[in-house]
């Protein structure tokens, strides 16, 4: 105690003498890059240095001095644009240093700011999304790479200290403080500290000024309080060129409003008065963009980039570039992608059309160098080649083109050559070999397949299809110009209605409808945020709802516009459920902003009062005589009465909190994944009846389909499995090849997933995983009976009319197949 009481009054004179004293120094030009000031070595005037309160600038020799106060622990310079710091942006205060010296060394950049963004990696071990990172960032030219917080608790801290730094990748590595990493410790910052330095901070690159500010509260107390960061950030902004745009780093979102206002008692900051244009963080584990009012400010969320998010969201890091007005653009790097190449049409099984031209459809994909160009070269029989053309992008994933019927014509065989050259140069080989040849199509009838597994009950089997053909057959493939990730084909009017995601920038988010027999566009109509998952049809109406809860209903004829209505959506999470339409009602929504709408008007008829709080969950509604049965993530299972929104039971128990998967009803009963058990239960008290120990965690988008023999899941790792319906045991397993990239919540190598809930036709089951390839499967064995590679994972369910099996796949393509 004694000794204790010693370092402590020791520690105070220090601070005191400081204070008195303060503290002073150079920023220098550090040619050998050493981090020592040495002869010769000259100073940098202008640069901003700060003691975590106080901001002053260095004079013509680069020379500073600073004042100090209390809580003073570091000593930080604003890393000038055209610099990177030589060693280090802070350092601590240290009774044994005399000089707070730091050497900054000169850097090309340009007008636009380049950097990698990390966040909510939660993890101490090493895998290839870390690798990726570094090398996409060295292959590419980042200016710096930063992570938006929860590095982890004290492992993950650690580990991240001692391989994500600016020696292991190559550039400046800048780092926020999360919730989960106010950790044990003296104060909750302590141990963040003294890995990463300070936990408010600005530095510049490019056009622009960088700030970066702590999480306000977490899993241990901080030391700081929001009036200490609110009279930094009032020095460093005020010491800031007001032309520069601001462009903000948190670990959470400050407001979902239009106003980034810092407010402590009395005192306040809008950073809107000082050009504030972006602010990027983390915490939820989602995908998720938006522009916050007039103001243009843009905020952008990631999900982790080791594993899926809590959402269900892509793994992956993002790429940001920085102008003078701020975001320039915004590219999602998927992790653990390595030479992806696979030419969907023409291929063996099966040739896509478009106006009698033959459609060249390729997909490609690279996580640490992008793919630059695709050249595809058609030889005859003989070898001689036919044709050759580059393709041009369609989205981040997808290459095509269409080239003429060759003048040796139809039925015979060819083979394709594909080589995608990536930014590094290395070249992505492929070779095809395939008949050319139109596949015969069903006539498309009045059949109708209005919601995401055909109907609100959310059954996977299909009674009214029949299988015939031994193995897919590709009948006709469209890009859509956008990813699609949990949007369902729905089909309707001979059209195939189909919604595109944009957690990037907004841009390429919408509506599409194209021909049912051709794939021919037929309407597009944009969205404000992503239509994250299914649509509905109903009565000559198409309804959705993107991410922000804006309800659009479109004519199914023309697409166009009968009402669009913003619902009471005030805050995160993002909405990415499934609504439902019935008997001229649309529900949709989640928590206080879970409504029923009318499909004529878009009034409302009762909006949810019940609930709220949880997480986002890609679960689609499900409703049977009245119940109407909604999931909030990390909360509960919901049964709400229909005609007035009120909850007649809930459930969180038995791992049911984890809301993943769409609860189906089949029978008298309701099928519901929980984390590891599948839960038969009684919708009529929401008790469970029966349930199903299940190895590999079903965190899946998927519901249960159960059939005469069979109850089928979809797990997160382990495949797909199929229990006895009577005993329970487990009577087969398919496991697909290891996922392209990972969603489903925590989810990293090795996991061999599957996203897309199956669909039983007779005695065949049709199944589309996360590995990239759509599978027929034997419903007696399990086994394997043939597959298409379509090159992207497929995430959305799949669904079958008019004789087809539509497909859409996170590339952006819809394709068809003839069962």
């Amino acid at each position: 105690m004694i000794k204790n009481i010693f370092i402590t009054l020791t520690a105070v004179l220090f601070f005191k003498t400081g204070m008195a004293q303060g503290f002073s120094g150079k920023v220098f030009i550090d040619k050998n890059a050493n981090g020592t000031c040495e002869a010769g070595e000259t100073g940098l005037s202008g640069v901003r240095v700060s003691d975590g309160l106080q901001v002053t600038v260095t004079d013509a020799t680069g020379n500073y001095h600073l004042p100090g106060h209390v809580k003073n622990r570091f000593i930080f310079i604003t890393t000038p644009a055209g610099y990177k710091f030589s060693k280090s942006f802070y350092a601590r205060i240290d009774s044994s240093i005399t000089a707070y010296n730091f050497g900054v060394i000169p850097v090309k950049q340009g007008a636009v700011a380049k950097f990698v963004r990390l966040t909510d990696t939660e993890t101490a071990l090493y895998n290839n999304w870390a690798t990726e990172a570094r090398d996409y960032a060295r292959n590419e030219g980042a200016d710096f790479m930063i992570h938006t917080g929860d590095i982890c608790y004290e492992k993950g801290l650690q580990f991240h200290a001692q391989q994500i730094n600016t020696s292991t990748m190559g550039l400046p590595v800048y780092y926020c403080i999360g919730n989960h990493d106010l950790v044990k410790g003296p104060y909750g910052e302590a141990l963040y500290e003294s890995l990463f330095g300070p936990v408010f901070y600005s530095f510049e690159a490019g056009p622009a000024h960088f700030i970066v500010t702590p999480m306000r509260y977490g899993d241990y107390q901080p030391s700081y309080t929001v009036e200490d960061v609110l009279q930094w950030l009032k020095n460093d902004l005020a010491h800031a060129d007001p032309a520069k745009p601001v462009i903000a780093f948190n670990h959470d979102l400050l407001t979902y409003d239009t106003l980034f206002t810092i407010r402590s008692g009395k005192d306040s900051i809008n950073l809107n008065d000082h050009r504030l244009k972006a602010w990027i963080y983390g915490h939820w584990h989602i995908n998720f963009a938006r522009t916050h009012g007039k103001n243009g400010v843009r905020s952008l969320c990631s999900a982790p980039a080791p594993d899926g998010g809590i959402d269900n969201s892509a793994a992956n890091f993002d790429v940001i570039g920085i102008d003078k007005n701020g975001i320039s653009y915004v590219q999602r790097r998927y992790t653990y992608v390595d030479n992806q190449l696979v030419q969907v049409s023409p291929a063996a099984g099966g040739v896509a059309f478009n106006n009698n031209q033959v459609l060249v459809s390729v997909n490609a994909y690279q996580t640490a160098s992008p793919v630059k160009s695709v050249r595809f070269t058609l030889f005859d029989q003989q070898g001689k080649q036919v044709q050759q053309l580059q393709l041009q992008p369609r989205t981040d994933w997808n290459w095509a083109a269409t080239i003429p019927v060759p003048a040796a014509g139809m039925q015979n065989v060819y083979t394709s050559t594909v080589e995608a050259t990536l930014g590094t140069g290395k070249i992505l080989f492929r070779r095809d070999t395939f008949r050319l040849a139109k596949t015969p199509l069903p006539a498309v009838t009045g059949q109708v397949w209005p919601e995401v597994l055909q109907d609100a009950l959310r059954q996977g089997t299909v009674a009214n299809a029949t299988a015939t053909a031994p193995s897919l057959q590709l009948a006709w493939s469209a890009n859509i110009g956008g990813n699609i990730w949990k949007s369902s084909p729905v089909c309707a009017e001979g059209k195939v209605f189909v919604a595109t995601i944009d957690d990037e920038e907004n841009t390429h988010c919408g509506i599409m409808a194209l021909d049912a027999a051709t794939g021919k566009r037929l309407w597009q109509v944009p969205t404000h945020n992503s239509v994250k998952h299914s649509m509905s049809y109903h009565n000559g109406v198409l309804l959705a709802t993107d991410a922000e809860g804006i309800t659009y209903a479109l004519e199914a004829a023309t697409g166009k516009i009968k009402w669009q209505h913003a619902g009471p959506q005030h805050s995160l999470p993002a909405y990415n459920s499934g609504g439902v339409a019935r008997d001229g009602i649309y529900y949709t929504g989640a928590g206080n902003y879970l409504e029923a709408l009318t499909v004529a008007s878009g009034q409302v008829k009762w909006t949810n009062r019940d609930w709220r709080g949880g997480e986002g969950t890609p679960a689609a509604m499900s409703l049977k005589d009245g119940l109407l049965v909604t999931s909030s993530n990390w909360n509960h299972l919901f049964a709400h009465d229909a005609a007035t929104g009120k909850v007649l039971w809930k459930r969180e128990d038995g791992g049911i909190r984890f809301r993943s998967g769409t609860a189906a009803f089949y029978g008298n009963r309701l099928y519901v994944h929980g984390i590891n058990k599948l839960h038969i239960i009684d919708p009529a008290n929401g008790q469970t009846v029966d349930s199903i120990p299940v190895e590999g965690e079903l965190k899946t988008m998927t519901a249960p389909v159960v059939t005469a023999q069979h109850i089928i899941i979809a797990t997160a790792s382990h495949g797909m499995m199929a229990f006895d319906k009577q005993t329970k045991q487990l009577q087969w397993r398919f496991v697909p090849q290891e996922a392209l990239f990972y969603t489903a919540p925590y989810t990293g190598p090795s996991s061999a997933t599957i996203e897309s809930t199956p669909l039983v036709v007779g005695n065949k089951i049709y199944v589309g995983a996360s590995d990239g390839y759509v599978y027929v499967i034997d419903g007696a064995t399990g086994k394997a009976l043939s597959r298409f590679n379509v090159g992207a994972p497929v995430f959305a369910e799949m669904a079958i009319c008019n004789g087809l099996l539509y497909v859409a796949d996170f590339s952006g393509n819809v394709n068809a197949f003839k069962l």
